[in-house]
């Protein structure tokens, strides 16, 4: 008999889902001592490069312009969008870019990078349906983009969703970023 209870792993680079165990890989980052993640292939790459244009008269959440080998991207501060006190940018801080079907040429501002984890679906436990009110303090977008919660060994990883994070920051700005 197949054991229902699964911990959450670091991913093995051959390891294949089944229909009666299904995972979930994620790239985990940390804010404020905090561990977030998103879905691994809503991932385009992780950058060390954090050479910020700002950009006067935008929304809190956008932080700049960077340039990355020609490509310019759209910065998001997610420190704003949780209201979380600023940072300065040190050796550990990266850029995490997303795919283009996620938004075109735009990433988020990370302290540093974590793991790649792999995590059993059913360790997931998913907020965002169980609430229909945010929370006090919270932000009703701030409530939308968040796709779970998984409990770890040692604390909790905070699942996003990039998609609806990328268009709740979009929608407040009223700027698009789809390709």
């Amino acid at each position: 008999m197949k054991s229902t209870l699964t911990r959450a792993t670091r991913a093995n680079p051959g390891e294949k889902q089944t229909d009666d165990n299904r995972t979930h890989r994620y790239c985990t980052f940390r804010l404020s001592g905090r561990l977030f993640g998103v879905d691994i292939r809503d991932v385009k790459e992780i950058n060390t490069e954090i050479n910020i244009t700002p950009i006067f008269h935008a929304p809190r959440e956008i932080k700049g312009y960077i340039n990355i080998r020609g490509q310019i991207y759209l910065l998001f501060d997610l420190r704003a969008l949780f209201s979380l006190p600023e940072k300065d940018i040190d050796k550990d801080s990266r850029v995490v870019l997303f795919m283009p079907e996620i938004g075109n040429l735009c990433g988020i501002l990370v302290d540093s990078i974590e793991d790649v984890i792999t995590v059993d679906e059913n360790l997931i436990e998913n907020r965002r349906r169980q609430e229909r009110e945010a929370p006090d303090g919270i932000e009703r977008r701030n409530v939308d983009i968040g796709e779970g919660v998984c409990k770890l060994k040692d604390e909790l990883l905070i699942i996003l969703n990039a998609e609806r994070l990328v268009r709740s920051i979009g929608s407040a700005g009223k700027l698009q970023y789809k390709a």
